[in-house]
């Protein structure tokens, strides 16, 4: 019995040894970096979500239909501007602002078409006529501007997104959250 304690202490602290070392954090706790990271994503977000929001309520007054298109990285460095586009398209939806997204539209006529035939249940069957067209596209882009300044690397980031109208060509509505990072630049010495 002896042996099997020990041995389990053993078997117990080698495991406890060969552990992970990761810790979970709160995003909306994040202190920032160098890097556009969990701390640019969530100002980015809330101000736009804020902002987008209170323009399709108090402003447009009407049906938003909006479509997701291209938000651009147009900085030095890799940023995935889908995970920012999908945290605004997420609260928005929260907020019962609609959007189109046309990736199963495919699949969807065929459902359709299947309906048409006779071969499904008239009570399930998908009718035609009924798939909604986008009235706002949601786009947009990231830049920045870097240089050094004492030292120090100093980089101006600029997101801006706006949703514009697709019968018109008017842009609805624009807004943008800027960045102002100062960092220790990596000094080369022999």
């Amino acid at each position: 019995m002896k042996k099997v304690l020990t041995l389990v202490a053993f078997l117990s602290l080698a495991l406890a040894g060969c552990g992970s070392d990761t810790a979970y954090l709160k995003a909306d706790q994040d202190q920032g970096s160098k890097e556009f990271g969990p701390k640019e994503i969530k100002m980015t977000v809330n101000t736009m979500v804020t902002s987008m929001h209170s323009f399709l309520k108090d402003e447009w007054k009407q049906s938003s239909f909006i479509q997701v298109k291209k938000f651009l990285n147009k900085t030095s460095e890799h940023i995935d501007t889908s995970m920012i586009s999908n945290e605004i398209q997420t609260n928005l939806i929260k907020k019962r602002i609609k959007f189109v997204d046309d990736t199963l539209t495919a699949d969807a006529i065929k459902e359709m078409e299947k309906g048409m035939t006779g071969l499904i249940d008239p009570d399930s069957a998908i009718p035609m006529g009924q798939l909604k067209s986008p009235n706002l596209y949601l786009t947009g882009d990231i830049r920045d501007n870097v240089r050094t300044v004492g030292g120090r690397e100093v980089q101006y980031l600029v997101v801006t997104l706006k949703l514009q109208n697709l019968k018109s060509g008017v842009v609805e509505w624009q807004d943008q959250q800027e960045f102002l990072k100062s960092s220790k630049t990596d000094q080369i010495s022999f």
